[in-house]
């Protein structure tokens, strides 16, 4: 059956491998992925290998929690079959299929909360028996579908009775039926809730046409009523069988919008904008998911019905990807509207456009694909907008909302960079870190960098002592380092300061503090030694990197420590001091004012940025502050493919990242700067001065940008630019990452350097990644997959999270990475797999996390 207009969603691909799991049937695609070839299986299907993982796709779990009782385990009366999903729909109530299923003969047990997902079905041999089936269908009619679906293949004809109360959403069991009768099964309705449903099997037609989802098609039927334009919704009519097709009808109608609908296609023109009507009372029961549209739509019809709707018929809401009656009066009081919660239902008091709150709410979805784009809706007509969280949730259902938004429907959308997530256990990949870190701060660079003032500052912002070691020294010794120096000589100065470092760091100021020495206290090798036991106690020392020429300007004019000769001198002692400073600290930060600006008089408001992503710094070495991406949730990053990142200022980066979760800076490409095409990369000079480069276009885009950063160099057998024989480079670049405080560094599983990289990791998380270019040696199907699940093990034991990309050939390598994100994947052991090219496209869709977006 060639299977036409089928949504590329979330949930059709839960249901897709699930059903391959059980060797249920074949799936193909043709036309570019416009039609899904479906070989049937016959009712034949196996026991799948392992958990059937369903996410949060509500239908597929009910569907199947039937289906898998049909299979046929042969002589091992032992098999079992685990049916379990997300942590929400683990909450989601199942309790009445089950029972009804228990009733009936079938062998069915809760794994963890009675009455919802996990459930084990054993194969004891009696299959799906049949016959008379009572089923309560008061919270669901997928209840009822799911047993409709597969009484053809029970063992007798099922007489199925719904019981308990008033029957749910009738139009969609009028649908499956309808349905079941083009694929060759006749339902007999005998009474108003009795159905009898003889024996048989399937046959597929040639081709079937999916119907457009009515629930979805209410968003842009909504989008024409509340802004007062003109929207035509193909495919949808007064001939569908869908409850949520009477929505254009029987919602919008009555609030004033003109309705055009024919058998197939359905037209709204909204009134004037604001002149929506309030709905006084209407029974949504035939429609419960379109009630969050009418919600949003009611929140701006103050007029009619004294300003109030109230929405009945729904309590099946209370239960669905979230309690959605719940989210909907928590979220609409942020735009300042009134509701009211009720058991089976809600009230909204609807208010003018000009009286929702003024300032720019912040839309929590819960994770619910409906709040989502529903609230999208109202924060077209928000005075300042909304600013609509997880966007990645619509995923579950219309992936492309957020484009036909924008493109079809002219909203004025626009990304926004969403606020860092700290470090919350459980929804992170590991790393080295075994939590936040008491052990103070040590800071260390030339004199004149700014280490009292970053240090002053940080310490306030985290809630630190400060500690200046000259000051500590000259109250501890009785003079001042020129009366020291002058006195007695640098040596004796040395001999106090090394003295006095250990007793700070060992006694008076072990913990809690931020400590900022000398400039020269890595001259004494007693100093270093110091420094490098505190830091191999976990403990934190950061180097500032001087832009020498700010330093020189600076101590030229202070005359409160022992001057240098001249400004050359300086630069000599930089240049000696610079692998003592490399020694003694595990963290660099660039103080460079000219990176923000060009000229003096614009570096003068510089300062406070170089503090604030100072104090960022300080935060992430410690633990206290890691600025992750949450694995728990879809999420991508952008990747900066420019060979300098200010290219993208000062406007331009804020467009391309917005709505992303991190940025990565691609350092292969920065070989692309004129000062390195063509050098000679085995050159020690360039190599300090593209490592330098690197440095620089680092902190200018932690100036640019609150997002976390995932520091990468693709070297060219892995699609990158970056010389595969320059690996001694590399590994020095990836090393400095870590210690400029990049969350995320990127390092390919197949260099023999990653161990290396991933045991100096500190709080940064290493991506371990392995990239097939051609597509023909890492393959995602079982028969080719051996090379691929070494090496995933590979990537495991180097890194983090595993990133495995490969090259599509067809569709259907989509459906294959996507078995193996679910065999694989988890929050604690993180997983990228997708496929490049543009058959891959559907696998950027389905990647559960860091997703890499190249931006146009």
């Amino acid at each position: 059956c060639r299977i036409k207009n089928l949504l590329h969603s979330d949930d059709t691909q839960v249901m897709i491998t699930a059903l391959q799991a059980m060797d249920g049937c074949t799936f193909a695609w043709e036309d570019d992925g416009d039609t899904l070839v479906v070989g049937g299986g016959g009712g034949k299907l196996r026991v799948p290998d392992g958990e059937l993982y369903l996410g949060n796709a509500g239908t597929a779990s009910r569907f199947l929690t039937t289906t898998v009782n049909i299979i046929d385990a042969g002589s091992d009366t032992e098999a079992t079959t685990v049916v379990t999903g997300n942590a929400r729909m683990k909450q989601r109530p199942a309790g009445p299929l089950v029972d009804a299923l228990r009733a009936n003969g079938c062998t069915i047990e809760y794994c963890e909360r009675e009455g919802s997902l996990p459930i084990r079905v054993t194969h004891t041999g009696k299959q799906f028996p049949g016959g008379r089936i009572e089923l309560a269908a008061s919270v669901s009619s997928q209840y009822v579908s799911s047993i409709l679906l597969c009484a053809p293949y029970a063992q007798e004809p099922v007489h199925l009775v719904l019981v308990g109360g008033k029957v749910i959403s009738q139009p969609y069991i009028d649908m499956t039926i309808a349905m079941m009768v083009q694929f060759g099964c006749k339902v007999q309705r005998i009474a108003e809730n009795e159905y009898l449903i003889p024996r048989g099997a399937y046959t597929n037609p040639s081709e079937y046409v999916v119907e457009s989802d009515a629930s979805s098609a209410t968003y842009p039927l909504a989008f024409a009523a509340i802004t007062g334009t003109q929207c035509t919704v193909p495919n949808i009519g007064s001939a569908s069988l869908q409850g949520d097709a009477r929505f254009a009808v029987d919602v919008l109608r009555p609030m004033g919008c003109v309705v055009e609908q024919t058998e197939t296609s359905t037209t709204v023109r909204g009134p004037p904008r604001g002149g929506l009507k309030a709905l006084g009372d209407i029974d949504m029961e035939p429609m419960t998911d379109a009630f969050l549209t009418a919600s949003v739509l009611a929140a701006v019809a103050p007029t009619s019905n004294g300003g109030v709707t109230r929405i009945r018929g729904i309590a099946n809401q209370h239960v669905k990807e979230c309690d959605r009656i719940a989210a909907m009066c928590d979220e609409l009081a942020k735009f300042g509207v009134k509701t009211e919660n009720h058991r089976d239902g809600i009230d909204v008091y609807g208010v003018a456009l000009g009286d929702l709150a003024a300032a720019t709410p912040s839309v929590d979805c819960y994770d619910d694909h409906r709040v989502a784009m529903s609230f999208s809706i109202l924060a077209c007509v928000a005075p300042r907008g909304a600013e609509i969280r997880e966007r990645r949730c619509v995923g579950k259902t219309w992936p492309q909302w957020w484009d036909v938004l924008a493109r079809d429907l002219g909203a004025p959308t626009a990304g926004v960079d969403p606020a860092p997530i700290a470090h919350a256990s459980g929804k992170d990949a590991g790393g080295s870190s075994a939590g936040p870190s008491n052990a103070s701060v040590v800071i260390i660079g030339m004199r004149g960098v700014g280490k009292t003032a970053l240090g002053t500052a940080a310490a306030k912002a985290l809630g630190l002592g400060f500690v200046d070691m000259d000051a500590y020294l000259e109250k501890e010794v009785g003079q001042t380092i020129p009366e020291i120096v002058n006195g007695s000589g640098w040596a004796a100065f040395r001999e106090h300061e090394s003295r006095l470092l250990g007793k700070a760091l060992a006694e008076d100021y072990r913990t809690g503090h931020i400590v900022a020495c000398g400039g020269g206290v890595v001259e004494c090798e007693a100093n270093r030694k110091i420094l490098k036991d505190h830091a191999a106690r976990g403990a934190v020392v950061i180097c500032l990197v001087p832009n020498m020429q700010h330093v020189a300007e600076y101590l030229n004019q202070d005359k409160t420590r022992p001057a240098y000769s001249a400004t050359s001198d300086i630069n000599d002692v930089y240049a000696r001091r610079i692998p003592l400073y490399a020694e003694s600290c595990n963290y660099e930060y660039l103080v460079d004012k000219a990176l923000l600006a060009a000229n003096e008089e614009d570096q003068a408001g510089s300062w406070s940025v170089i503090e604030r992503d100072f104090i960022r710094l300080v935060g992430f070495a410690t633990g206290r502050r890691l600025n992750r991406v949450d694995i728990a949730h879809q999420s991508f990053f952008v990747s900066l493919t420019a060979p300098d990142v200010r290219d993208y200022l000062p406007a331009k980066l804020s467009q391309l990242v917005a709505g992303a979760h991190a940025i990565e800076l691609r350092v292969d490409l920065l070989l692309g700067a004129a000062p390195f095409v063509g050098a000679n990369l085995a050159d020690a000079g360039v190599q300090d001065a593209f490592v330098h480069y690197a440095h620089r276009q680092f902190t200018v885009l932690r100036h640019s940008s609150s997002l976390p950063v995932v520091f990468t160099v693709r070297t060219e057998p892995q699609g990158g630019a970056f010389p595969a024989e320059s690996d001694p480079l590399r590994v020095r670049l990836l090393r400095s990452a870590i210690q400029w405080g990049a969350e995320y560094v990127d390092v390919e599983v197949d260099a023999a350097t990653a161990a290396e990289v991933y045991a100096a990791r500190q709080n940064s998380l290493v991506i371990a990644s392995y990239h097939d270019v051609t597509g023909k040696q890492l393959r995602w199907n079982e028969a080719e997959r051996e090379f691929a699940d070494e090496m995933l093990v590979r990537a495991r034991s180097c890194g983090d999270i595993a990133k495995l990309i490969s090259v599509a050939q067809s569709w259907a390598d989509n459906l294959a990475c996507q078995r193996f994100l679910q065999q694989h994947h988890s929050v604690e052991k993180p997983v990228i797999a997708l496929n490049m090219g543009y058959l891959g496209q559907l696998s950027r869709v389905l990647c559960p996390c860091l997703t890499p977006v190249t931006h146009p």
